[in-house]
């Protein structure tokens, strides 16, 4: 049987969560597509490597890979592309849950020879995945991406969220075309990815919610790095996003918020010349912020509980 979707699954010392994401996996139903499941194990210690011995090391429908030496996120990321050998990939990540007819949903859709990319929708959730009820998107209908600007624009606040990138299937041979040396480095390497796939075909977000996406305290989005954030709004920028605009405005309100709070107490940073300095960009851009009919459009939806938005 030819294997016609590979699913890897990016592993770093996570024991606690990747029992459920494989067994999301495996539980899949109505499944029309041949794939074959992979565990690319980039752990430090080996608790995820006596799971897989104790659970899965008699099963059939799954391949173990060790990396050693430890990779960088960015060095495994670029491995595991260049492994992929099917005409359809995955990369998910260990600690998010795919619905049982994920693979029912999508595959319909893989087989359109003008998409690079498709993703579904999905729930947020912090413990038990049942109890998740925020979406990461808000779009009832199927929406499709043909260029850079639009589609990097769904990453600013105000435009209705984003698909989750675990939730995506790749055309392969779209996937290993790119550059890696043309993607931005750090935290936000899969958004520079996904605009480059764009390049050789459509990106295609579907609106069922069929997968499930963990929030933690050990979630890259947990920790704000500005310099990350900065490179990839001039990746933004490169590619079109207009710099002076009231979203691209409120999402360095809230990065540079978010690393404020990181920070701790207020009072003991304020005697310091960048801590004063981003608190005086803060008063200044909110006063600007609040005099817009946007702001209050983006507080109506998060009151609402519309967490894409």
């Amino acid at each position: 049987m030819i294997i016609q979707l590979q699913i890897v699954i990016l592993s770093r010392d996570r024991p606690i969560y990747i029992k459920e994401a494989i067994e999301s996996i495996i539980s899949q139903t109505d499944v029309k597509i041949s794939y074959e499941l992979i565990i690319s194990d980039n752990s430090e210690k080996e608790d995820v490597s006596d799971l897989f011995d104790k659970y899965y090391s008699k099963s059939s429908q799954i391949k173990y890979l060790r990396r050693r030496p430890t990779l960088s996120s960015f060095e495994h990321f670029h491995i595991v592309i260049n492994e992929f050998n099917a005409k359809y990939s995955m990369i998910f990540h260990d600690d998010d849950i795919l619905h049982p007819e994920y693979l029912k949903n999508v595959t319909p859709h893989i087989i359109n020879n003008s998409n690079a990319a498709l993703s579904t929708n999905a729930v947020i959730f912090k413990h038990q995945f049942e109890s998740g009820k925020k979406l990461m998107h808000h779009f009832k209908d199927v929406k499709r991406f043909e260029d850079k600007k639009t589609f990097l624009n769904q990453y600013l606040p105000g435009n209705g969220g984003i698909a989750p990138f675990s939730g995506y299937i790749f055309k392969t041979s779209c996937l290993q075309a790119i550059t890696f040396k043309s993607l931005i480095s750090g935290k936000h390497l899969d958004v520079s990815l996904l605009a480059s796939l764009l390049d050789y075909g459509s990106i295609v977000w579907l609106p069922c919610v069929s997968m499930y996406y963990r929030v933690h305290e050990q979630n890259d989005s947990a920790t704000e790095v500005i310099s990350d954030r900065l490179c990839l709004l001039r990746y933004m920028f490169l590619n079109g996003v207009d710099r002076s605009s009231s979203q691209v405005n409120l999402y360095k309100c809230i990065y540079w918020f978010n690393w404020l709070r990181q920070k701790g107490s207020f009072f003991s940073n304020l005697s310091t010349f960048r801590y004063k300095v981003v608190v005086m960009f803060l008063l200044k851009s909110s006063i600007a912020l609040i005099l817009t009919s946007y702001f209050w459009r983006i507080i109506y939806y998060k009151l609402s509980g519309r967490e894409g938005f």
